[in-house]
């Protein structure tokens, strides 16, 4: 891959499935001319494609993605403290699942509030590998984001799919881990 720029806004994509040029800019922190620039050339390289506004990654970029998290992050893949981290992150993860489930069947306020305090462990937890991978740092920012507009009473946030969402970004942080870890998805 060319740069960590073009990686950060073709990975944006890679997780989100299907993404706008504004996404990206507000996943990754990359200014809005910059993601722009970014896909404009991956579309190019046949990297991604352009689908009237939002882009999707074609099979070029998605190994391009893949590689680098290969060359990026192989060393952190035999890190003892960071697949440490990673199994203690399953258990919260499991209870987050558990946690969405009962919201979703309820929509009762206890079932968010225990939602909502499995979301802050997993911020808390994410303080953790930070140092190591700087750019969870965003994941921080868009649950803390989301949490604060729960607060407000905006449920959407909660797990709208169509939104950036603490379901959705949960989902990608999940996928993101594991790509570092050059882990699988179980399920």
């Amino acid at each position: 891959m060319a740069d960590e720029q073009t990686f950060l806004v073709l990975n944006a994509v890679y997780l989100k499935k299907l993404a706008t040029a504004a996404d990206v800019s507000n996943i990754t922190g990359i200014p809005l001319d910059t993601v722009e620039r970014v896909l404009s050339d991956a579309v190019e390289r046949t990297w991604s494609l352009g689908m009237g506004g939002q882009y999707l990654l074609a099979p070029g970029g998605t190994q391009a993605v893949l590689e680098h998290y290969q060359e990026a992050y192989g060393a952190l893949r035999a890190n003892p403290d960071l697949n440490a981290w990673y199994d203690r992150f399953e258990a919260i993860n499991a209870q987050f699942i558990k946690h969405v489930s009962e919201w979703q069947a309820s929509g009762d306020e206890r079932a968010q509030s225990r939602l909502m305090r499995t979301v802050e462990r997993l911020i808390k937890s994410l303080g953790e590998i930070t140092p190591v991978l700087p750019r969870y740092e965003g994941y921080v920012r868009r649950l803390e984001q989301g949490l604060a507009l729960v607060d407000q009473g905006q449920i959407d946030y909660v797990a709208k799919p169509t939104i950036d969402s603490i379901h959705n970004i949960w989902f990608e942080f999940h996928e993101d881990i594991l790509s570092v870890l050059g882990r699988p998805r179980d399920t």
